[in-house]
């Protein structure tokens, strides 16, 4: 694996991100080599490589416009948003304005010389800030931050209160731990895509969940009662940001607005819960029902055996452009001999589809869930998932979960056999279905274009 390089520059305060403001403190020349230094560990002092720098000396975003500053190094600029132009200009700063409140842009900066040729191109994907978070998914409304040139890709997003570090996954591989909230890499080759995924957890009492307190209070001591569960996992909050970034060839060839075609307008969306298990022992010792059958299986989104699966058909082009199919699975129940003593399945009356918004940028609509036991009296499956449709291509989907059973989620093209995978979370024991017990917090974006 190739050295992956972090920078780890100061988090802002709670404060400062009420002003909706992010700073790069970064000096174009010399970014490179500072930062090479610090991942190489202390190691003997070596030339720094021979990688283009340029960041971003400033960037703001509220609720209508997003501000861009950056290093002075050309003659003149110019500046697209989603492929068409917003800037042109000898000044190395631009104000976008008349925007909608948590949107996710992207932006190009060319930087000219004095023959209008590019010597410097920039790539930055950030959102608009909202008047009023969302509580029940502090990751819905925060602002993650991409920028992009050549050789380097840098991270960028909002402290969540509590958490003091953060693991940082690249390509499925342990790249570090920042106690930060800026991750840059230096070493990336133009030719590969790479995904992203920033991990952290904090005690459920720091939680924005209401009466979070008492919940806390509650988990812990379920904690204690249960042989085998810790109060550290029921009472500890989990978190996962995950981006997927094209290729650097790609995002920083010349500009070009994706036609129709392109943006894959008929998209599937598959959620589904399920128990890996094949049998579960019923914890209640009084209860009839001994044993219960799992659906003994791992990841698969194809897979007939599941609790629960909601499908959304998403059509970008069309006026009725969300539909949703939903399927619960039997409840098969069984004595202490494991012979079968009842089946039944619950409604699916718990799975519904709301707030679809539709303008002529994104698609979005909130996928609810809540199906419990038919069969006996048990805490339901719930989870919730905010998902984001850009016309240009581009997604944004973040959900919060019990964490139990599995949960898994992937998306595909109406036209493409394969699925993505958006997110996959493995059950901590279905005790953490009890509404006292800390939930599973993601997001899943895209920079493609």
């Amino acid at each position: 694996m190739k050295e992956v390089v972090q920078i780890m520059p100061a988090c802002q305060t709670s404060s400062d991100r009420k002003k909706k403001a992010a700073r790069y403190s970064a000096v174009a020349l010399g970014l490179t080599g500072a930062a090479y230094l610090i991942a190489a560990q202390k190691r003997k002092k070596q030339a720094a490589p021979s990688v283009p720098s340029f960041m971003l000396d400033f960037i703001e975003q509220k609720e209508d416009q997003i501000t861009l500053a950056w290093p002075h190094i050309g003659e003149s600029y110019r500046v697209y948003r989603n492929g068409q132009v917003v800037y042109s200009g000898r000044e190395p700063r631009l104000t976008d304005t008349s925007l909608l409140p948590g949107t996710i842009y992207s932006y190009s900066i060319q930087c000219l010389d004095a023959q209008d040729e590019s010597i410097e191109k920039i790539k930055v994907q950030t959102a608009t800030a909202v008047s009023e978070k969302r509580s029940e998914n502090v990751l819905v409304d925060s602002i993650f931050t991409t920028v992009v040139t050549k050789g380097q890709i840098s991270l960028e997003w909002e402290p969540i209160d509590g958490i003091e570090e953060y693991m940082v996954i690249r390509n499925g591989l342990e790249a570090g731990k920042v106690k930060k909230c800026l991750f840059i890499d230096l070493e990336v080759e133009d030719q590969e895509e790479y995904t992203y995924t920033i991990s952290a957890r904090r005690p459920l009492e720091l939680s924005e969940q209401e009466a979070s307190e008492g919940k806390s209070l509650m988990a812990n001591i379920l904690g204690l009662l249960k042989w085998d569960t810790s109060t550290q996992r029921t009472a500890m909050e989990e978190f996962e940001i995950t981006t997927r970034i094209a290729p650097l060839k790609q995002l920083l060839e010349g500009e070009k607005q994706k036609s129709p075609e392109d943006s894959q307008s008929k998209k599937h969306l598959r959620y589904s819960t399920f128990l890996p298990q094949k049998w579960l022992k019923n914890p209640n010792a009084a209860s009839k029902y001994h044993y219960f059958k799992g659906d003994h299986r791992g990841f698969n989104p194809d897979s007939p055996q599941y609790r629960t699966r909601a499908d959304v058909h998403l059509n970008m082009s069309g006026e009725d452009n969300v539909e949703l199919v939903k399927s619960v699975g039997t409840t098969k129940a069984y004595n202490w001999l494991r012979s079968s003593i009842g089946e039944g399945q619950a409604s699916d009356e718990g799975i519904t589809v709301e707030k679809v918004f539709n303008t002529d940028e994104k698609v979005a609509f909130q996928l609810n869930h809540s199906v419990g036991n038919p069969l006996v009296l048990s805490p339901a499956i719930d989870y919730e998932v905010h998902a984001t449709f850009y016309h240009n291509g581009e997604m944004d989907i973040a959900g919060n979960h019990d964490q139990a059973p599995h949960h898994e989620v992937y998306l595909k093209s109406v036209d493409s056999p394969h699925w993505e995978t958006i997110h996959q979370s493995r059950s901590k024991g279905l005790e953490m279905m009890a509404p006292p017990t800390a939930n599973k917090l993601w997001r899943y974006t895209t920079f493609t274009i």
